[in-house]
């Protein structure tokens, strides 16, 4: 039978069970609530087509960026309710004027994050804004398959992990044009789920829908915010303010495994474009403008590089050419995975003394750094009483 790539290493991304004849391979939860795949033996045929189409086991082709914009949404009202400068949303409803089916991530009601599929311009206000959760593609792809073969165009905005499995799974279709944003890390969905609940218990409310970067609150800020059915707001907090999920998320205490590791975060790109914050805006070249509500668009192919100056011609967005070095230079992200705290191998111990509760672990994880930072704030004040030498 196959071996699959180790757990450390391992994405999720589902090219192995897309790809098997035998439907053989499904995913399951381990105990820190991550999904990995799982092999039935009683099915398997050892075809190793799940090995061949592994896009860790087997890398794909890197692009080193060709072109670098600072760009952002000529809609003033989609800036305000998207991240960074709506450029992606803007890519959606030029792609659907082109007779494009857009694939983008959907919240679902259980606050799981999906890929779907939108042939209608409605049915993008799904895809806007972030989502800081690992999402998946799977009941995608052999919808994918079937439009490829039919010669229908088809734009996907997904993770780097994710977008290597399309291209992966589909490398020869130039119907395909991939698009990946600049990633953190995936935190698993139980974690979220959990970090809600507990808030739902706390508030004596349901929630209904829940934002990362709430519009209202400005994109900016990173608010973490949910609503009840009748649309109310009833919690709305940032890392600063002590929301728990934001702070496992932002710096980086409760990503899978995988991303620390991750093969993807460098200034090659398996995708046709790159979206995100432009962090660094400035640095390289002066500038008249700040980087809020302005994204950075990495052209990676010509195909990708196409697709963008058709974006401008057109008046969708626009975008100014920038050094390609100056994100790079600004974005940790565009050069290496995020790094391990100690507050990561904190949250590692106690999610195994709670049996994977998120909430005790990130509240046993505050305390003791807490207790760090007070030992080092004492530590700091007797070093200036003493004697010097």
């Amino acid at each position: 039978m196959p071996q699959l790539v180790p757990h450390d290493i391992c994405t999720a991304c589902g090219a192995c069970m897309s790809i098997c004849p035998q439907k053989a391979i499904n995913m399951r939860a381990d105990r820190s609530g991550s999904l990995y795949p799982e092999i039935d033996s009683s099915l398997c045929i050892e075809c190793n087509l799940c090995k061949k189409n592994c896009p860790i086991e087997n890398s794909c082709d890197y692009n080193y960026p060709q072109k670098c914009y600072a760009a952002w949404n000529v809609i003033d009202e989609e800036r305000k309710t998207s991240a960074s400068g709506g450029i992606a949303i803007a890519m959606y409803e030029y792609a659907l004027k082109h007779e494009f089916v857009c694939i983008g991530a959907v919240q679902e009601a259980d606050f799981s994050v999906v890929h779907k599929i939108a042939r209608k311009k409605y049915e993008l206000k799904a895809f806007k804004n972030s989502k800081y959760v690992f999402s998946n593609a799977y009941d995608v792809f052999p919808e994918v398959k079937h439009l490829l073969r039919q010669k229908q165009n088809i734009i996907v905005i997904g993770l780097p992990c994710q977008i290597a499995a399309f291209r992966k799974l589909f490398p020869k279709f130039e119907n395909l044009l991939l698009i990946d944003i600049v990633c953190h890390g995936s935190v698993p969905t139980i974690y979220l789920q959990q970090h809600i609940h507990a808030l739902e218990v706390e508030h004596k409310q349901k929630a209904s829908r829940m934002s990362f970067r709430a519009p209202e609150k400005g994109t900016a800020t990173y608010h973490f915010t949910l609503y009840n059915n009748k649309g109310d707001l009833f919690y709305s907090k940032r890392s600063i303010d002590g929301d728990k999920y934001n702070i496992a998320f932002h710096r980086a205490i409760a990503y899978r495994e995988n991303c620390y590791k991750c093969n993807f975060a460098r200034p090659e790109r398996v995708s046709d474009i790159t979206l995100g914050d432009y962090h660094g805006l400035g640095i390289k070249q002066s500038c008249t403008y700040t980087q809020d509500e302005v994204s950075v668009i990495l052209a990676n192919t010509y195909k990708g590089l196409q697709f963008v100056e058709q974006l401008k011609s057109d008046g969708c967005i626009h975008a100014e050419q920038r050094l390609v070095e100056e994100p790079i230079m600004g974005d940790a992200q565009l050069r290496r995975p995020s790094p391990k705290s100690i507050q990561r191998y904190d949250f590692e111990t106690y999610l195994v003394k709670t049996n994977g509760n998120f909430e005790v672990s990130m509240n046993n994880v505050l305390k003791k750094q807490r207790r760090r930072e007070k030992i080092e704030h004492i530590k700091n004040i007797l070093s200036k009483f003493k004697p010097k030498q």
